[in-house]
């Protein structure tokens, strides 16, 4: 396994202050329960061993980060430091580049991965849902036995239900707990790759700036989302599809992009403060927040809000969606995913 890097190393480093006595840069770390912490250095900040790890291929692990510096880093890194300057050029391709980088930054924390476990507990209750239908059992079993009449194919003893269920097992079933985890979130990874976000990709893309002497921290889990209700009050979590949804991005102690999706948009807009952008980060935190400077203020609102919303527990929870039939309508569709309805 090698050291995986959930915030890119070039961000961190914006964040950064020079060190003097170590001639190298450092970060201010805040975490809950603990002191401000001066020596953090932006290589190791956010750095996990194995975290993008494939449990069935060894040598994923380096491929994936390797891609994900390449293809996605590399091309953001050239123009981020210009994000905020009125000079800056905005062209499809640079925003093409941004919400890529912006969708994968979210996918690749350890908060989105961790809840990965809420993913594979709606699955563990949806094959157990499934297995305890009989009549879905032999829905599919039937459907089977058609397709292999169909195509001419000849088979010795028709499938059966019990058939049905050890090869739903064999395939939601096949690894660990730990394992199972770790497969759902890469695949997430690598759909987050290979796919561009279109309502972000055609939302409004802004630029929140602030004074060095009221920085923007960044977390280890540096893109927030956010909805404001009838009162403007901003309700931390929700899909970038979600109306009214809002996504943060800190990219430097005086700059954060503030996008606004392409969704159905009910309530106004209002500009957020720097107070609201910092408890997002420190809310969404999995542990850590980073800053350039040492400030009471900054500790304080960590303290408060670090890790407050978490993901799979309180926010980003897929609940809102009926999973009771979904192992049936993978099985009865060809194994192709099937959009579950909204309860």
């Amino acid at each position: 396994m090698i050291g995986s890097h959930t915030v890119p190393q070039c961000l961190l480093e914006r964040f950064a202050y020079y060190d003097s006595r170590t001639e190298s840069l450092r970060l201010w770390r805040y975490a809950k329960g603990r002191p401000p912490y001066s020596k953090q250095s932006p290589k190791s900040a956010t750095r996990y061993e194995g975290h993008f790890a494939d449990p069935e291929d060894s040598a994923a692990e380096a491929r994936v980060e390797q891609q994900l510096a390449q293809e996605f880093e590399h091309p953001v890194n050239q123009f981020v430091h210009l994000l905020g300057d009125p000079a800056f050029i905005r062209t499809d391709e640079r925003r093409i580049q941004l919400t890529r980088y912006v969708t994968l930054l979210f996918l690749r924390s350890k908060s989105r991965r961790a809840g990965t476990k809420h993913v594979q507990e709606v699955k563990r209750q949806a094959m157990s849902k499934f297995l305890s239908n009989e009549s879905q059992l032999l829905t599919v079993a039937t459907n089977w036995n058609i397709d292999l009449i169909c195509r001419g194919v000849h088979v010795s003893s028709p499938i059966t239900k019990e058939d049905v269920a050890n090869r739903a097992r064999e395939r939601f079933e096949h690894l660990s707990a730990q394992d199972a985890e770790q497969e759902q979130y890469m695949v997430g990874i690598r759909l987050g790759m290979a796919n561009l976000d279109e309502s972000m990709y055609r939302g409004d893309w802004n630029v929140l700036t602030t004074t060095p002497d009221r920085p923007f921290i960044i977390s280890d889990s540096p893109v927030v989302t956010w909805q404001r209700d009838a009162l403007g009050t901003a309700h931390h979590g929700g899909g970038f599809q979600r109306s009214n949804i809002e996504v943060l991005l800190p990219v430097s102690p005086t700059a954060c992009l503030h996008i606004l999706p392409e969704v159905e948009r009910t309530q106004r807009v209002v500009s957020p403060t720097i107070d609201e952008v910092n408890i997002a980060q420190a809310a969404f935190a999995y542990r850590d927040c980073f800053g350039s400077t040492d400030s009471a203020g900054i500790d304080a609102l960590v303290q408060q809000h670090i890790s407050t919303a978490r993901i799979g527990d309180n926010v980003f929870t897929i609940w809102h969606r009926n999973y009771d039939n979904i192992i049936y309508e993978i099985l009865m569709n060809g194994g192709r995913w099937v959009e579950p309805p909204r309860r």
